[in-house]
């Protein structure tokens, strides 16, 4: 994906907490465009948007209270806000944000394409690991999953991001870095979102923030293509059967947050006919 400002218009700053709505989904067409490169699509993320993501965290800490209903009321969120753990969580995320692009950028310099993410998931494992999370492991399917404790067993939470991209083997995966542009496949999507569940376990653990439920951090495999979301599948079929309650996904530049899911369905499709070419010989 690749995330550039195409109409001159500069992005809005994130929504004041009054105003904060879980469980809104928005679009932001006029900021996302696809462009070619070469034989390849390379992701582009402009950092002046990174400073949306600390509601990522407000509404990691909504979804994991047991009084939390299906759609988040903007009271929920500055009762959150409200408390001092929380705040000095935010803060933690504000000044720690170099040290969050510096992983986005570090765990994106190691290639993960479909079906070959192992790589990435060992580095994952000791990245989770300095977080502070506990029995780090990888799962049968190669997801890399970190537990961090509540106050009781409910509700249990999943919040992850998934380590693959669509880009094949052959392509480089250097980084470049232009004032508040990062340039290269996958930066974006979802780089930065394995970063963001990082910088979050992080943040918890520096502000002493208790939650009610406890924490499933993972980095998933096989999100992308013919991937078919098979580490998700693992993750609900296996790993954590019925152990969880809630389901927080980071993906993509943080433009929006989508309150259901839209799953994935695959077709094998077979053509017979004579041969010739799609446009001379169509019908």
């Amino acid at each position: 994906n690749i995330f550039e400002d195409r109409t001159g218009e500069r992005p809005q700053p994130a929504a004041p907490v009054s105003r904060l709505r879980a469980g809104v989904f928005q679009t932001h067409a006029h900021w996302i465009r696809f462009q070619s490169v070469g034989r390849v699509v390379v992701g582009f993320f402009k950092m002046t948007l990174m400073s949306r993501w600390p509601w990522v965290l407000l509404c990691t800490l909504v979804v994991v209270r047991p009084s939390t209903p299906g759609i988040a009321q903007a009271s929920d969120v500055s009762e959150l806000a409200s408390e001092p753990a929380v705040r000095r969580a935010l803060d933690y995320v504000r000044s720690t944000e170099q040290d969050t692009v510096r992983d986005q950028i570090r765990l994106c310099e190691i290639p993960a394409p479909p079906f070959g993410e192992a790589v990435r998931a060992a580095a994952y494992v000791e990245a989770m690991r300095a977080a502070g999370l506990t029995n780090v492991r990888i799962d049968s399917a190669g997801n890399v999953l970190g537990e961090r404790q509540g106050r009781t067993r409910k509700p249990h939470l999943v919040f992850s991001a998934h380590l693959d991209t669509v880009f094949p083997a052959e392509v480089p995966v250097s980084v470049s870095r232009d004032k508040n542009w990062l340039r290269g496949p996958g930066i974006g999507d979802d780089c930065r979102g394995l970063a963001v569940v990082l910088a979050v376990a992080r943040a918890l653990k520096a502000a002493e923030v208790q939650t009610d439920g406890p924490i499933t951090f993972v980095g998933t495999v096989g999100e992308e293509g013919l991937g078919d979301l098979r580490g998700v599948k693992t993750l609900y079929a296996t790993t954590l059967r019925e152990k969880s309650d809630r389901f927080v996904s980071v993906d993509g530049g943080g433009f929006a947050v989508t309150n259901v899911g839209v799953g994935s369905r695959r077709y094998r499709v077979t053509f017979r006919g004579p041969g010739g070419h799609s446009y001379d010989n169509f019908g």
